[in-house]
């Protein structure tokens, strides 16, 4: 039974032992490990086939011994003698039947001779495995004994306590590092809450210098806006005053235009009046030229009439005839230099009428010239009038439509730093909320840790209770069985000095 026993624990050792390596191929030298690992599905079926190839093989030479080969081969000679006179009797021309059966025959023989020499060498292996097998049983029956038991005992406690104490320890250590974890993550959620109160404050801080910023573009821009209306109106007001003074202008060159026509006027007046009492003493004088030539051609008719009264009266008649004559000439000439004057007269009167109808005419042109542009520039002024009148409603809207802007602008800005506010203090309240109830888990989880240490240290003490009972009653057991057999009580004192609960601890 022992036997049996060492030689099941061997082989499970050797399976143990064998599963821990890597599988290597029978037929040659690579490390199939190299391939990848093959699957669990086909170890175990390679195994089970190779287990079944040992079994049958084990059968095989278990059945098949030296009297079942014996039998075998006279068996297969008695058939062959038998099969010659059949073969003698009954001539079969078929000679491929015959070679069959020949190998057949050679086959099972060499199949026999494998058998046997399998068999041979099983034998052999089991004389040499024999002392080992003796060997395994002694030291099995070595370790049954009490005293290796009790220093395997020790030494397994031994081995226990110190893997209780790593364990202690790794335990300290574990609940060390939660402790540092707990306190690192409290830390790190402080530190992050801290980061975001910083980088809330930060965004509202930049919010304020944005707000400040835009508020005073918005100054700036109102300010330029104003400066630009100013430069606007001081524009308008130096283009009025331009007006004013075109306008004046204007009035002062009517009224010197009016003085000049006046002076112009007068003047002309006086050179026409100068003129016609020039023409007048002109004609005078032509007439006075004309009475003094036609005195002296009298006085020279006279004279001649007197040189010549004696001649003429020869002649008076012709001379009457001629002296009528001359007087129809002269009335003639008078006549014609009379009317010849008078178209002098007339063409310079009308001359001067036509002059003065042109400077009338020009003064009249001129006149209403001045009064387009009077009512040109009263229609303008009336028209820049009503424009300064519209841009200043105009202004005064966007002033007032500004203003509502602004007020809208603040309201709104406003409530979207009361709704800002509102919901940063209800993410504050939730992230209170939320590490109150981070805080309450921990709390609740070291409290839940602390219970199940306090019932895992129960279940110690409870656990070395009951194995110092057991180990106590074995070593009771133990002390009744050395009793029994008749040793002394010198030789297991150190087992009963043995303090079993200082050795537990």
């Amino acid at each position: 039974m022992s036997g049996a026993c060492s030689v099941r624990t061997r082989s499970s050792s050797t399976t143990t032992s064998s599963s821990r390596y890597r599988t290597l191929s029978r037929t040659s030298t690579i490390d199939e490990s190299l391939f990848g690992e093959p699957c669990r599905k086909t170890i175990q079926r390679k195994r089970s086939l190779a287990n079944k190839k040992q079994e049958e093989s084990q059968s095989v030479t278990n059945v098949i011994g030296k009297k079942d080969v014996d039998t075998i081969s006279k068996r297969c000679l008695s058939e062959a003698s038998n099969s010659m006179p059949m073969q003698k009797d009954f001539a079969s021309p078929n000679q491929q039947q015959l070679e069959e059966k020949r190998l057949q025959a050679k086959l099972r023989k060499d199949r026999i001779i494998q058998i046997e020499f399998e068999r041979s060498k099983q034998a052999n292996q089991k004389k040499t495995t024999a002392p080992t097998k003796s060997a395994e049983v002694e030291k099995y029956k070595e370790q049954n004994e009490d005293i290796v038991k009790l220093l395997n005992t020790c030494k397994q406690r031994a081995a226990a306590f110190a893997i209780r104490d790593q364990q202690l320890r790794d335990k300290a250590i574990r609940e060390k590092d939660e402790q540092d974890y707990e306190r690192m993550m409290d830390l790190e959620m402080e530190i992050n809450r801290l980061k975001d109160i910083a980088a809330r404050e930060k965004e509202e801080e930049a919010r304020v210098q944005k707000l400040i910023k835009d508020r005073k573009v918005i100054e700036d821009q109102i300010k330029e806006r104003q400066h630009q209306r100013l430069l606007q109106e001081e524009a308008r007001d130096q283009e009025n005053k331009k007006m004013l003074e075109t306008i004046k202008k204007y009035e002062e060159e009517d009224a010197e235009k009016a003085r000049q026509k006046k002076e112009y006027t007068r003047k002309a007046k006086m050179e026409i009046l100068k003129r016609n009492e020039e023409i007048l003493k002109e004609r005078e004088a032509k007439k006075e030229f004309e009475r003094r030539q036609e005195a002296m051609i009298v006085n020279y008719l006279t004279e001649q009439d007197e040189k010549l009264r004696k001649r003429e009266e020869e002649e008076a008649e012709a001379q009457r005839k001629k002296v009528e004559l001359q007087k129809k000439l002269l009335e003639s000439q008078t006549k014609a230099l009379d009317k010849r004057s008078e178209m002098d007269e007339l063409r310079a009167r009308r001359a001067a009428e036509e002059k003065e109808r042109q400077h009338r005419q020009r003064e009249l042109e001129e006149a209403q010239k001045r009064k387009r542009d009077r009512e040109i520039m009263h229609m303008s002024r009336q028209k820049q009038q009503e424009e300064r009148r519209l841009k200043k409603e105009q202004e005064e809207d966007e002033k007032r439509s500004e203003y509502m802007n602004a007020l809208r602008h603040a309201e709104e800005m406003a409530r979207r730093e009361q709704d800002e506010s509102e919901l940063a203090k209800k993410k504050n309240a939730e992230l209170r909320h939320m590490l109150q109830q981070q805080i309450q888990e921990n709390e609740n989880r070291k409290k839940i840790e602390e219970k199940e240490k306090r019932k895992e240290g129960q279940a110690l003490l409870d656990k070395m209770s009951q194995e110092k009972e057991k180990l106590g009653r074995i070593r009771q057991e133990m002390v009744s069985e050395m009793r029994a057999q008749g040793v002394k009580d010198n030789y297991f004192g150190e087992m009963m000095n043995m303090d079993l609960e200082k050795m537990l601890q």
